[in-house]
């Protein structure tokens, strides 16, 4: 096929204090006209880097020491300043990761498309904003004429990155770089943005580049799959190739990493032993010798060359770095006994007779909306929004509860409320038989020792001014603990985690993702408390640090008996950890019961959307509707009757009259729906 891009033996460096790094070697891609090109890989495997080299975005102390970066034939390496104006947005578009930075907050979306289309001479001010309104409508922002006049605040998450997509196609590119496109989206939003993707691909010819280690993602999206490793590219091929005839050992454990590959509950998630090596240094073999199960000898001192693989799919080669398939190599099996062992499942016993350790009931959380004095000159007599609106679950010792929920259904309010720091308007919150509503602040304080929060953002909720020693010390230093040498407490806790000591005297910023949720980890734990409440545990992790990260919080469950409330969007996350299921839309918990139960049927048309808008890494699998449409409504404008009814194919007039009532099920869930989908 003809290439648009093609990127030949590019090497990349970086000079820094430490010396230079290494940040891609020898990298060869090709990416076909027409076709969607997806490049998968850990944190640290150069996947930005390539892009940025291809934008020509480098960072000042960067180096391209060797290769070329062709597009349509011309070499982008020696542009000059016009001719990359031209080249970045015109003939090439990026969809960045997180569009609340890449947008303009102080421009309304009016503007800021307008000014993309300067170019475009021949066109007068208002035929650039009905043009820039109708990719707002192409890619479904209703009523796209007054919400140009928004700024990038007032859109939710998927609003953003559906208007950055819109803002990328406005120049009608010939190639459409995607970057992480649904990091941190709610899988219903994922969904839509992988079908707009896909849409504008078909609809306007254009190439595309995604860059992603949601292997869900790639493999719904993408014709051919490029793998990266340390800088390094060490297979690719046809999606099929690639997901059903993985050769090189890193795809194969990639894929088995997924949790949402296999659909059984088993308490316990493959993980890729070691971490991404340090590129301050060339390794002399294979970048991923120290990690791989099948290293022989010759992996250790031999660089493998690229080799092809029989029997692909597609035109595009399949080929993979590794000496095993070298037709004139002397690789050979290790001994079986030499290759690490996998661990097994973790079984957590569950106190079922017992009173629940956390039970809430008819629990309300409001928020004003508005001042008194500006409700009562607005004639409204209830200024307020019920974030969390009549919540009841409960919680036992060694329990996992999974909370579910898009964007703005209220699942962090509840867990704020339960530590008091969200102010409740009634009903009630019983832990150990205890009631915390309505405690004062001092004794609150004091059972904050037996409820602890995991945070979403691990490095964000670390004090960037002190070491990871202080940081494990500090809840023991503000609950008076004094029993236990603070050094010594914090390098008990280092063990615990799986952290080496050393890292005591490492700062946030000096950390991995992984290594910063295991301090997060690790302060929860300080003072051995009963319950864990924690919010997106592995929200932005790759999916070998993922499954390292959920195996430690199994496994400390299972010694120290915790019981765990975990906030997530990862439903095949959920799906492998909880014991129970509870799914809130709009502060309401809709879906309640057994989390078997609720996947393999659910009973709440949400529920069942949810369930089938997460993406398989199976390319053969690909959906040809969105589970779910619209967006999430605002809590000052709920619907009336079933506040689901508006996105659900299922609702009736009933259900657009009448606020159901929960119904218990025969197999003990509790639905909030006249029409249950189960029985």
């Amino acid at each position: 096929m003809e290439a648009l891009l093609d990127i030949h033996r590019l090497s990349v460096e970086f000079n820094t204090a430490r010396g230079r790094v290494h940040a891609l070697r020898d990298v060869s891609i090709s990416v076909p006209k027409g076709k969607v090109v997806g490049i998968v890989g850990e944190s640290g495997s150069g996947k930005s880097t390539l892009v940025w080299a291809v934008m020509r975005l480098l960072a000042g102390n960067s180096i391209v020491a060797d290769g070329k970066i062709t597009f349509r034939g011309e070499d982008v390496l020696s542009f000059d300043e016009s001719a990359l104006r031209e080249f970045r947005g015109e003939s090439v578009s990026m969809v960045f990761q997180d569009p609340m930075t890449s947008q303009i907050p102080v421009l309304d979306y009016r503007r800021q498309m307008t000014d993309i289309l300067y170019r475009r001479k021949g066109l007068s001010r208002q035929e650039k904003i009905r043009m820039a309104a109708r990719f707002m409508n192409r890619v479904g922002i209703p009523d796209a004429d007054d919400r140009l006049r928004h700024f990038p605040h007032q859109f939710s998450g998927g609003m953003r990155q559906r208007a950055g997509i819109a803002m990328a196609l406005l120049m009608d590119p010939a190639l459409l770089i995607a970057d992480e496109p649904t990091t941190a989206l709610d899988v219903t939003m994922e969904a839509q943005i992988i079908h707009l993707i896909r849409e504008a691909q078909t609809d306007f010819g254009a190439t595309v580049m995604v860059i992603s280690h949601n292997l869900g993602l790639i493999a719904e999206l993408c014709d051919k799959v490029v793998v990266m490793y340390a800088g390094e590219v060490v297979e690719q091929g046809d999606v099929k190739d690639i997901f059903f005839n993985a050769h090189h050992p890193y795809t194969q454990a990639l894929l088995e990493c997924d949790p949402s590959h296999d659909l059984k509950q088993e308490r316990h998630f493959p993980t890729i032993p070691g971490d991404v090596p340090d590129l301050h240094g060339t390794p002399k073999g294979c970048v991923f010798a120290q990690r791989c199960r099948h290293a022989s000898d010759i992996c250790q001192y031999k660089r493998p060359g690229e080799y092809p693989i029989a029997g692909g799919h597609a035109s595009d080669a399949h080929a993979a770095r590794c000496h095993r398939y070298d037709p004139g190599g002397v690789w050979k099996e290790l001994p079986k006994s030499e290759t690490p062992k996998a661990s097994t499942r973790i079984d957590v016993h569950v106190e079922r007779d017992a009173p629940p350790l956390l039970e809430i009931k008819d629990l309300r959380v409001r928020f004003p909306v508005m001042g008194r004095v500006r409700a009562l000159a607005s004639g409204i007599s209830d200024p307020h929004v019920d974030a969390v609106a009549g919540v009841s679950l409960a919680i036992r010792t060694g329990e996992t509860l999974g909370l579910v929920g898009e964007s703005g259904s209220g699942k962090t309010t509840l867990a704020r409320a339960v530590l008091g720091l969200n102010r409740v308007h009634s009903g009630s919150i019983r832990f150990r038989k205890e009631e915390l509503v309505g405690l004062p602040e001092n004794t609150y304080k004091k059972m904050r020792r037996d409820i602890a929060m995991m945070f979403q953002d691990p490095v964000g909720s670390l004090s960037p001014r002190q070491t990871v020693g202080q940081l494990l010390s500090e809840p023991l230093i503000i609950h008076g603990e004094r029993d236990l040498p603070l050094r010594d407490a914090a390098e008990k806790l280092c063990d615990m985690v799986s952290l080496p000591r050393n890292f005591l005297s490492r700062y946030p910023h000096e950390l991995s993702g992984g290594q910063a949720r295991r301090v997060g980890v690790a302060r929860a734990l300080a003072l051995s408390p009963a319950l864990v409440i924690a919010d997106e545990p592995t929200a932005g992790l790759d999916v070998s640090v993922q499954g390292e990260v959920l195996n430690l919080m199994i496994e400390l469950q299972a010694l120290h008996g915790l019981s765990y409330l975990i906030i997530s969007h990862n439903l095949p996350v959920i799906r492998q950890v909880s014991d129970i299921l509870a799914i809130m839309y709009l502060g309401r918990i809709v879906e309640y019961g057994a989390c078997s139960q609720v996947f393999e049927k659910p009973a709440h048309p949400y529920s069942e959307a949810l369930v089938r808008g997460t993406p398989r890494p199976d390319p053969s699998r690909r959906r040809k509707l969105v589970s779910i449409e619209g967006e999430v409504p605002s809590l000052t404008n709920r619907p009336g009757g079933c506040e689901f009814h508006p996105r659900c194919p299922y609702a009736t007039d009933r259900c657009r009259k009448e606020q159901p009532s929960p119904t218990r099920l025969v197999d003990g869930r509790t639905v909030l729906c006249h029409f249950p989908l189960a029985g």
